[in-house]
């Protein structure tokens, strides 16, 4: 049941999360512990769609030097996606160093590697050619801007809207998360009161995104619906 807004509900709950975001604490000090709680941990989540079922395990590694590494892998029998980030974080803010996303057992087409560099440019690496694509400002990759996103929920003040440069193999996308309230939410791993997240418009593409602030904003529900599509859904399957 979605529940009203709440920002200072939001708030309360950001300062309560594992000693997060308390006042005396740096927003990198808040943001390393966001992140670091479930640390090399395997996250595990089910993926439905199209009447099939997928399992789906996201890792977070700390590095030497300040460096960071995620990586999601789900399978389907002899088919699977493997899709890997290395980032370091300043302040707060995350830097990309390099992304990979590569397809097993299925087409290789869509598989690319992407590295950063603080030139304010970004090499392409693809089976469909490489290149070198400029952008302005902050910039990050399908992995690392969920890392910041967990980041900006629990050590920044509430925000109505989070805006995310986006590099991809053919150019930069800008991702709008709109904030829309608060929502108890059921999962194969329990009930969670989330924070709910919307990308998209209905009737055309929408993403909805369910965190959790008792996990450090974990990801516990995600769909994905297109239009005249199945709706694909991600769900956590265990508590870490």
């Amino acid at each position: 049941m979605k529940l009203p807004v709440k920002r200072s509900t939001l708030l309360f709950l950001s300062l309560l999360t594992s000693g997060v975001a308390l006042a005396d604490d740096s927003v990198q000090a808040c943001a390393e512990k966001t992140l670091g709680r479930y640390a090399g941990i395997a996250i595990n989540y089910r993926v439905d769609w199209k009447g099939f079922s997928l399992d789906s395990s996201r890792t977070l590694d700390q590095l030497e030097a300040g460096a960071w590494k995620a990586q999601n892998s789900s399978s389907l029998l002899f088919m699977g996606i493997e899709e890997q980030s290395r980032f370091h974080m300043q302040g707060g803010l995350i830097e990309p160093q390099e992304y990979s996303y590569e397809r097993k057992g299925l087409s290789k087409k869509h598989n690319v590697h992407l590295s950063f560099d603080r030139r304010g440019e970004y090499k392409v690496e693809s089976p469909r050619g490489d290149d070198e694509i400029g952008y302005e400002g902050r910039i990050y990759d399908l992995l690392s801007h969920q890392m910041q996103l967990r980041v900006d929920l629990a050590c920044k003040p509430p925000q109505d809207d989070y805006n995310y440069t986006i590099a991809r193999r053919k150019g930069v996308s800008d991702y709008r998360y709109r904030y829309v309230g608060e929502d108890s939410v059921e999962t194969p791993a329990g009930t969670f009161e989330a924070i709910l997240l919307e990308k998209g418009e209905e009737g055309d593409k929408l993403e909805q995104i369910w965190l959790a602030p008792e996990l450090n904003y974990l990801v516990v529900r995600f769909k994905h619906q297109e239009e005249d599509d199945e709706a694909a859904e991600l769900l956590l399957l265990k508590r870490p």
